[in-house]
């Protein structure tokens, strides 16, 4: 498969054959859309699967676990399957953990899948990181599956429309209060300009995450890059994205733009956009809080820009009654090797 960089993405075909990967890297998540590329793809005899697992406080989290071994076991050779644990309290580990691991496969490769619909976006970056590490002359395949429905919902959303810009009202989402910003020493750029910072927001739903990443970072600048849904159905979140962080563009200086929450290489381009008129006078921040793809983006950029700083506002914790339900479709986004020359989509 020839992997080009500007690859937007596409519906994935499942009665295809065989996925054409030779290692396929993905989450124990808890929605339903997070199982379905393992449930319904078929692979090669000889793939690999590595699968990471959850250690948290989730009541569901043992049974969806157990689930997502079964399958695995259905799907690759046991021999073949590689499981990691992920622990809040403890991502050195898991970050060495995921590089080791990568050590025991073959080092010869054509194709890496990365199902990224069950991960966390600290995992995502991670991830991506050691796999571009490990392998950087081969190029990767981005798995992301939809959900047939969001939180908040469109009618949650239609009651409470009218009031959002007059009252402290914060629609409930999958993900609880904020418990703190993460900052990753992978990720963690290079300070510059003594204080003079600009913070790119990739800004959803959970506008209390928002709240604490400008709290903690305090830029002098901000950028709130709003989300535009792949299915027109959704488009009224972007709407409630806009209103729930319109009070923030008060606090100082500020941009606004709307990207793609699906095509990676949109949001990338947008990033770029900015950063070459920034980037002499401002040290850069980006906090990835709505897509996966968006966070797909976001690590592709600071790869690129590694003076650039990534951080990760992260909840207490989830709520499981507020999951995404459902399945819609599959994307497929192929991403180039890392050490292959590449132009940003334009």
């Amino acid at each position: 498969m020839n992997l080009q960089m500007n690859s937007a993405p596409v519906e994935y075909e499942y009665k295809a054959g065989n996925a054409k990967c030779d290692v396929l890297i993905l989450a124990a998540g808890f929605e339903d859309r997070a199982y379905h590329f393992l449930e319904t793809a078929t692979f090669a005899d000889d793939a690999h699967c590595i699968l990471i697992c959850f250690d948290n406080d989730i009541s569901e989290n043992l049974e969806v676990t157990k689930k997502f071994i079964f399958r695995a076991n259905d799907k690759f050779k046991s021999e073949n399957i590689q499981k990691i644990l992920l622990s809040r309290t403890s991502i050195s580990n898991f970050e060495r953990n995921i590089a080791s691991t990568l050590a025991t496969l073959p080092r010869v490769v054509s194709n890496i899948f990365i199902d990224v619909s069950g991960m966390p976006n600290y995992c995502i970056c991670i991830s991506l990181n050691a796999i571009r590490n490990y392998y950087p002359y081969v190029g990767q395949g981005v798995i992301y599956s939809s959900a047939k429905q969001y939180f908040p919902t469109y009618d949650e959303y239609h009651k409470k429309t009218d009031i959002i810009e007059n009252s402290e009202f914060l629609p409930v989402s999958m993900a609880t209060e904020m418990s703190e910003v993460l900052m990753l020493e992978a990720f963690s750029g290079h300070r510059s300009k003594e204080g003079i910072s600009c913070l790119a927001i990739f800004a959803g739903y959970d506008a209390h995450r928002s709240a604490g990443v400008i709290e903690s970072i305090n830029p002098s600048m901000l950028l709130l890059m709003h989300g535009e849904p792949g299915d027109n159905s959704l488009n009224w979140r972007l709407d409630l994205s806009r209103q729930l962080h319109k009070k923030f563009e008060n606090t100082r200086k500020t941009a606004s733009e709307v990207v793609s929450t699906l095509n990676s290489f949109e949001s990338l381009s947008k990033l770029e956009e900015y950063y070459q008129f920034l980037f002499e006078d401002y040290d850069f921040t980006i906090a990835p809080i709505c897509s996966k793809m968006q966070t797909v983006a976001t690590y592709l950029f600071w790869e690129r820009y590694r003076e650039v700083q990534l951080v990760f506002p992260l909840p207490i914790g989830y709520s499981m009654d507020r999951r995404p339900q459902g399945v819609s479709k599959t994307y497929f986004t192929n991403l180039g090797a890392k050490n292959s020359l590449f132009r940003f989509a334009k």
